[in-house]
């Protein structure tokens, strides 16, 4: 691999992981549930 690609590639591996553990988190807080239902209400 070439050092390019190395850079690239690790910013986007971080933020992959990042965007796993926050939706994880986002789903056991409860939020989503209350986002679902605004969303209900709102329609």
């Amino acid at each position: 691999m070439s050092t390019l690609s190395i850079i690239l590639a690790v910013p986007v591996c971080i933020w992959a992981v990042w965007f796993v553990i926050e939706s994880i988190r986002y789903i056991l807080s409860g939020e989503y549930e209350i986002d679902k239902r605004l969303k209900d209400v709102c329609r």
